[in-house]
């Protein structure tokens, strides 16, 4: 008896139902890594394509003569396609299951749309996609490129901020003239096209429209991943595309064109918190109470002031015995974080700031902190910390004091002041020189009359790492002359661009020596992110980085002068600074409002967080939407919550100063 092809379809449509029925109930990841699951996988994929296939070959007739009526609206199909394919190759992001489904969903519902306006509104609109998807994909490549992860609409308040230093940061890649050039062909047909496709509403034709889409949709479904249990949540391909928590894999599942309407849709749409949100937080702090025992560093800098220099695009090969002995000063005199790791948020510096500041994890999926929560304010910050114990708090930065919304951000961490360029009265040239930056701070930053917390926020390390960078020239020819050929152009600029906080090092040491206030006050030395705009080829290769999370290994170099010089070993972040801070210097607050812990401390188990919510224990990194399980699997379930937990503490301003 010959089967229709009716029937054989929902015989496959069953057969698809029944295996991932048998996945779920049998073979959900577990950390065996199954490889009946993995066969399960593959065999899921191979039935949605042929299932697809055979729907496809029954309408051949009527999908041949769609193609011919609605040629036009195939270009912007053609275009998602071999954009989407080009991004994903070009980029690595690795083939998965879903992604094919994915795309073709979104490509065909972007088509209907267009079926169904008016025939001059649709074509403006195909216009405009063909335009807006060229450019936000090369845009997308652009941003991958420095950051390694895509941009967010929501990120548009800082677009001003990015472009300001971005001189030097472009490098030419086959991938952009491959966008160029397919997306004005794809122009060129489309106007050559004369006709318009438009489709007239009716019952009948809103039937035959939604009938792939939902195939199309449940095909989607059929192959995305599930998660295990809460504890993995981030598993789920259903949580990553409601969250968005990684956009890098949501790219690599749904495609960068469904990125490009959620993530828009969602950028327009406000954001709310909640009475259960508040409920949430206070059910957490009330069962995760986090203990701690003093130890040798507890209260050792009762009283004394501190100067916290957090460098830009600072790195430990800058540090040498004789071409940076004030810095080489701190680490091997001092307390030397040997495992650190400084990791890299959304919006690079200003979320590192937020970090030092409050130890909670910045904004991932609703936009920089630094403008989505710059209202926000928080009593259990480091300068709140301070402020209680009577200290003059005070930030300074050589830029202007609203990038980065600064003016409003520090408000809300509790400093008395925040004092940029134009305070400081600084000019375009002077504001590039750490050194003259120390020097017009030094009315503020150090008081005599009562103890203070000064942090100090560098710049001439930032980019461009060429002769353009007239920090980097100015001390050029010394590092030159100390490492020539042995390292490369890009290298030496670099480490030419780090010598002004060197003088600028330097200077403080003999400004406190001079006032006789070099023991009583600590200096700690940080950075805000490793040095992204370099050459990452020749980063990678003098640093021996084989992984790309380990570019996060920072310093931190704590000094002063009544504790001996140690090295650390123990696995330390940006995150445990405040906690660290409130140990050492005998500062009264609740270790439990913190995601870091005090490095001294044994009672937590150390962990880096990552934007990509992924986490690092010392041993390995660990994606939380990976099947991989810790050595101690209680650090995916206390990850899963300071990440879920910290947005919310944002988004309820659950710290708010009264």
């Amino acid at each position: 008896m010959k089967l229709s092809q009716r029937k054989i379809n929902r015989f496959m449509m069953w057969g698809l139902g029944m295996l991932l029925l048998v996945r779920l109930v049998f073979f959900l990841p577990d950390n065996t890594n199954d490889v009946v699951e993995r066969i399960l996988i593959w065999l899921i994929f191979a039935l949605s394509l042929a299932f697809l296939g055979c729907i496809m070959y029954k309408d051949r007739k009527k999908i041949n003569k769609y193609l011919t009526l609605y040629k036009d609206k195939t270009y912007l199909f053609g275009l998602v396609f071999l954009l989407e394919i080009g991004l994903l190759i070009k980029n690595g992001l690795g083939f998965n299951q879903l992604y094919i489904f994915a795309i073709t969903f979104m490509a065909l519902i972007v088509v209907l749309f267009s079926l169904i306006l008016p025939k001059k509104v649709s074509k403006i609109f195909d216009i405009s996609f063909i335009v807006i998807y060229t450019i936000y994909v090369f845009g997308q490549d652009y941003y991958y490129r420095i950051f390694g992860d895509f941009f967010s609409f929501k990120e548009y308040g800082t677009i001003k901020e990015g472009l300001q230093f971005s001189d030097g940061m472009y490098e030419f890649s086959i991938l952009h003239v491959y966008i160029v050039v397919i997306g004005l062909m794809i122009m060129f047909f489309y106007i050559s096209e004369k006709n318009t496709s438009h489709i007239k509403l009716s019952l009948r034709a809103i039937k035959s429209m939604v009938i792939y889409p939902l195939i199309l949709l449940f095909l989607v479904n059929i192959n995305a991943q599930f998660p295990v249990n809460l504890a993995r949540l981030h598993l789920s391909d259903h949580y990553l595309y409601t969250s968005v928590f990684s956009k890098e894999k949501f790219v690599s599942r749904y495609g960068a064109v469904n990125l490009l309407f959620k993530d828009g849709l969602e950028t327009i749409t406000p954001n709310f918190s909640t009475k259960r949100d508040i409920e949430y937080i206070d059910e957490f702090f009330n069962n995760n109470v986090k203990l701690h025992s003093d130890n040798e560093y507890t209260s050792v800098f009762e009283g004394m002031n501190l100067i916290f220099i957090i460098g830009e695009s600072f790195d430990s090969i800058v540090v040498d015995e004789v071409l940076t002995p004030n810095i080489y000063k701190l680490k091997n005199e001092g307390i030397d974080l040997t495992n650190h790791y400084t990791p890299v948020f959304p919006r690079t510096t200003c979320d590192s700031e937020i970090i030092f500041n409050t130890s909670i994890i910045p904004s991932i999926q609703d936009g920089p902190t630094c403008y989505t929560y710059n209202s926000n304010s928080y009593s259990s910050s480091l300068a709140e910390l301070f402020n209680n114990e009577g200290y003059k708090t005070t930030g300074f930065h050589s830029n202007y004091k609203e990038f980065y919304t600064r003016d409003i951000v520090y408000d809300g961490l509790q400093y008395d002041n925040f004092y940029g360029q134009h305070e400081l009265y600084l000019d375009e040239i002077e504001k590039r020189f750490d050194s003259t930056f120390f020097e017009k701070t030094i009315d503020y930053s150090i008081s005599e009359d009562k103890p203070f917390f000064s942090m100090l926020l560098t710049l001439s390390g930032h980019s461009p790492y060429d002769a353009s960078n007239i920090a980097a020239e100015a001390h050029y020819g010394e590092v030159d002359a100390y490492y020539g050929d042995s390292v490369p152009e890009s290298i030496k600029y670099y480490i030419a661009s780090q010598m002004e906080t060197e003088v600028m090092v330097g200077e403080l040491f003999e400004y406190l020596e001079d006032m006789g206030m070099l023991d009583n006050t600590v200096i700690v030395l940080t950075n805000d992110h490793y040095p992204y705009a370099l050459d990452q080829e020749d980063y990678e290769s003098y640093k021996n980085i084989e992984e790309d999370f380990d570019k996060n290994e920072g310093v931190m170099y704590i000094w002063g002068n009544n504790i001996e010089h140690k090295e650390v070993t123990k696995l330390t972040s940006s995150f445990d600074f405040l906690p660290t801070m409130l140990n050492m210097f005998g500062l009264v607050g609740d270790y439990s409002n913190y995601v870091g812990n005090d490095i001294f401390s044994d009672e937590n188990d150390p962990i880096v967080y990552f934007k990509d919510y992924s986490i690092y224990d010392g041993e390995a990194l660990y994606e939380l939407s990976s099947e991989d399980i810790p050595s101690n699997p209680d650090i995916i379930w206390i990850a899963t919550d300071y990440y879920e937990i910290s947005r919310k503490i944002l988004k309820v301003n659950y710290f708010k100063k009264e």
